[in-house]
């Protein structure tokens, strides 16, 4: 009597020709794809990491792509999530800031799904989308919403949120510029003063929109805010002595080193490594007072 191996060799053999072969013997690999277990130290600790900040959600790179499904969990928790200085919270924040940034909607609802089971709460994530307008545009924020609104709804939040606008359009120049001389000092005066009369109009929107409309939102500390905007403008990767005052800003507004580095840190599995590098250049020019 035939083996039942040897029935399947027989078989495929026999249908190679025509291009088939579903019974495990397939040319270019066998019949299970599954890797085996990783039992590391890292590997763990990413595993329970993911868990704790994404919940039991897949990547969707499990069948397909295994290997770099693993590669990216255990950078990105395995790694990277112990080594920036930065809370869980922060975490979140700055990595919806920079997928945001750059238009990743599906790992950016994976990980609008991940905030809400870490204990962000959905204002939190929406005014850190919101903060994210005058620096990346109505166009990637309102797309940005429509996919964190979709996920709110999975998880039975009422829309809309709560208001949290401070200003008024009798006030929000006047509140906005108030808030720049307050955070920024005497150059912004001397920057407004510099500017030509044909260009004064974008820097009075800058005051009323940026930093009336936006910066003065609840929710959100100012410390959050300067770290999400370095996000936001790091990954651009457009706006270097933005980025430096910004990096300024944030640590005037009582981070430390660490945690301006920890922002760093967070961004770069989605940002790499030149453009990390380079941020980095630019925030030690800061640091040492240049």
């Amino acid at each position: 009597m035939m083996s039942v191996r040897y029935l399947r060799k027989l078989i495929c053999t026999s249908m190679v020709g025509l291009g088939f072969c579903f019974l495990g013997a397939a040319v270019g690999g066998s019949a299970s794809a599954t890797q085996p277990a990783d039992l590391s130290p890292r590997a763990s600790q990413a595993e329970k990491t993911y868990a704790r900040m994404m919940g039991d959600q897949k990547t969707g790179l499990e069948q397909t792509d295994p290997e770099l499904d693993q590669m990216m969990k255990k950078y990105v928790y395995g790694d990277i999530a112990s080594q920036a200085n930065i809370s869980r919270r922060d975490q979140h924040l700055v990595t919806l800031a920079v997928l945001t940034t750059y238009q990743s909607e599906e790992l950016l609802a994976k990980n609008v799904q991940g905030a809400l089971h870490d204990g962000v709460t959905p204002l939190e994530i929406r005014e850190t989308e919101y903060h994210l307008a005058p620096y990346i545009g109505f166009a990637k924020v309102s797309e940005a919403m429509k996919t964190v609104n979709q996920v709110f709804r999975k998880n039975g939040i009422r829309l809309p949120l709560p208001d949290q606008g401070t200003t008024t359009d009798a006030n929000r120049f006047d509140k906005g510029l108030a808030f720049q001389v307050g955070t920024y000092g005497d150059r912004i005066n001397k920057m407004r003063a510099a500017t030509p009369k044909n260009q004064k109009h974008l820097q009075d929107d800058l005051s009323a929109f940026c930093f009336g409309d936006i910066y003065t939102r609840g929710t959100l500390d100012l410390k959050t805010r300067e770290m999400i905007t370095i996000a936001a403008i790091g990954a651009l990767g457009t706006g270097d002595p933005q980025f430096k005052s910004h990096v300024r800003g944030t640590l005037a507004a009582g981070a430390s080193q660490d945690e301006v580095i920890g922002v760093l840190t967070t961004m770069n599995p989605y940002i790499g490594f030149p453009r990390t590098l380079n941020l980095l250049r630019l925030t030690n020019e800061v640091f040492q007072g240049k």
